[in-house]
């Protein structure tokens, strides 16, 4: 396993029920090798836009040059909606990717879903977001968040999890958030499996 892809696990966390910890891995070689760095998986069938959220933004910062508040967190929930779309099909060409999300974290996405794609795995199940802004400047934006997840990834044609499956928690997130060409993307985020995010 290279160290690309144990390092993606930390940088996009979508809460899987699959141990250790993470999101993105690339799989090389089989299931023995995603178990060894971490995984994780979400389903296109249940978009986080479409379940409710605690969206409190209280003691963030903001200047007017950088947008609102709400624009930040509807950004940062349309890239999980993005993620959970294409990992429903291990599909790393689909646009609303690229559309929601920059490098580095773009890169990473697109090469483990390729992954799972060639190991014939995809993600179900759903992810509640409580996303609240931390910090906002003229460019730069701080989410942290407090996700519940009872996602996993499983093969596609069997339907049965990738091993180890581990219980539905909830998991911190800290994501940034840059203003690109007008549009609000996120280009890190990186997950604390099991506890919540400080100040979330």
């Amino acid at each position: 396993m290279d160290e690309v892809a144990c390092e993606a696990v930390s940088e996009r966390g979508v809460r899987r029920r699959l141990r250790p910890t993470g999101l993105l891995m690339v799989v090389v070689a089989g299931s023995l090798l995603l178990a060894a760095c971490g995984t994780g998986g979400a389903d296109a069938s249940h978009s986080p836009s479409s379940v409710p959220r605690r969206t409190s933004t209280t003691g963030a910062t903001s200047t007017s040059g950088g947008g609102s508040e709400a624009t930040v967190l509807a950004a940062y929930r349309a890239g999980w909606s993005a993620y959970e779309a294409a990992l429903a099909s291990a599909n790393a060409a689909d646009p609303a990717l690229a559309a929601t999300m920059v490098d580095p974290l773009l890169q990473r996405v697109k090469a483990n879903l390729y992954a799972y794609q060639r190991q014939g795995i995809v993600g179900r199940g759903p992810v509640v977001l409580y996303p609240k802004v931390v910090a906002l400047s003229a460019s730069t934006a701080t989410v942290v968040d407090c996700t519940f997840s009872s996602s996993e990834l499983v093969y596609a044609g069997t339907g049965k999890p990738v091993p180890p499956v581990t219980p539905p928690e909830h998991d911190g997130v800290r994501a940034t958030l840059v203003l690109t060409a007008g549009s609000w993307k996120v280009s890190q985020q990186s997950v604390t499996e099991g506890k919540c995010a400080p100040g979330s």
